[in-house]
């Protein structure tokens, strides 16, 4: 069996990645997104963690959390969200998907993935650079044309802050802001 190594670092920033099972577009729903909301609230309130920035998109999740100073658990609070969420979405009646033998070994429900991705963090240009990535996912898998254009990301917010433009990586405007649209 594979060894799963997580960065261990006390009041680190994490880029974090979780994805619905199957790719289920389950935050197409206003419900199932407020129930994801409060996952999030309650893992928050159990072990405090700062959102830097957040992209929520129908069958995934993307987000930047700050730890606090000594404190390295972003496992525990992504699985705090992960659990919140599928026993809130199950009780309002969610319907699993489809189960292996080997979900069904490990009790893992068919609702999330049963890993995440996570990158730490190292340096101001790897923030920058994991942050044009979030707030431009919706535009990446073409659901909307615009960062300013999806509601369910942290982009206004920081057009807000003066951080972006409220133009940024618009049709036609991509290379203005250093911004190539194909990107991964």
């Amino acid at each position: 069996m594979p060894q799963y190594r997580r960065w261990k670092i006390e009041g680190g920033m994490f880029f974090l990645t979780v994805v619905v099972h199957e790719r289920r577009p389950l935050f197409g729903e206003a419900a199932n997104r407020r129930l994801l909301r409060e996952a999030i609230t309650e893992a928050q309130a159990r072990r405090p963690f700062e959102i830097t920035a957040t992209v929520l998109l129908p069958d995934h999740l993307h987000a930047l959390w700050q730890l606090p100073e000594g404190d390295a658990g972003f496992s525990c609070r992504m699985r705090g969200v992960k659990h919140g969420f599928t026993r809130a979405y199950l009780a309002a009646g969610g319907v699993e998907g489809a189960s292996s033998p080997g979900r069904a070994r490990h009790r893992c429900r068919g609702v999330w993935q049963k890993r995440f991705h996570e990158h730490f963090i190292r340096d101001d240009t790897d923030l920058q650079r994991h942050l044009d990535y979030i707030l431009y996912n919706p535009v990446k898998h073409g659901y909307v044309d615009s960062p300013a254009k999806w509601r369910w990301s942290s982009f206004q917010r920081y057009v807000k802050l003066g951080l972006y433009p409220a133009d940024w990586c618009d049709p036609g405007r991509a290379s203005q802001f250093g911004m190539d649209p194909g990107f991964e």
